[in-house]
């Protein structure tokens, strides 16, 4: 495990914990965010956030809750369809999930049960992020090109990382049960 180093986290999202979109299924959203997202999307690899936010007194109780939200939880199916957004209340473009939604909403309120916050300004909905920040003609070509879109994974691992000068950095990756 990596310990965050003191005096460099960001006093407002300090954690996320993620799940991470395995091979083959990786390679095709993140050339789908390449294209639609631009070029800021191409060094996060795409995944669906669980939690973005901080927690309370320490780091250390903070990754002792996403290990016991790991250890007590299955694999599941996790299914993307076809292309939403958030617009106009968020310039964002997604896919949704019609399968493990319910299951990423019960580990969210897990995640929440002790040390750790979701701080944004939405309210928590399971998505997986195409493009955001982008010019409107971009998202709308997103919108229109991943209409007809489905692609399935087995959520294994969870994956927690701390905010270190302004970059997402993996600290842990944590195994479901199987």
């Amino acid at each position: 495990m990596i310990e965050p180093q003191a005096g460099m986290l960001e006093p407002r999202f300090t954690l996320g914990v993620v799940i991470p979109v395995p091979e083959p299924q990786r390679s095709v959203l993140r050339e789908w965010r390449r294209v639609y997202g631009g070029a800021a999307t191409e060094p996060i690899a795409p995944h669906i956030t669980l939690i973005s936010g901080s927690y309370g007194d320490s780091w250390e109780q903070a990754a002792r809750q996403v290990r016991r939200v790991a250890q007590g939880s299955a694999c599941f199916e996790v299914r993307l369809a076809s292309v939403g957004s958030f617009r106009p209340a968020s310039e964002v473009v997604y896919l949704p999930l019609a399968a493990g939604a319910e299951r990423c909403w019960e580990l969210h309120r897990q995640l929440l049960a002790d040390q750790l916050r979701h701080e944004s300004q939405f309210e928590y909905h399971p998505h997986l992020t195409i493009a955001q920040n982008v010019p409107s003609a971009d998202l709308d070509a997103a919108q229109e090109q991943l209409r007809e879109v489905e692609l399935s994974f087995e959520v294994r691992t969870l994956q927690l990382f701390d905010t270190r000068g302004g970059a997402w950095n993996l600290c842990e990756e944590l195994a479901l049960q199987r």
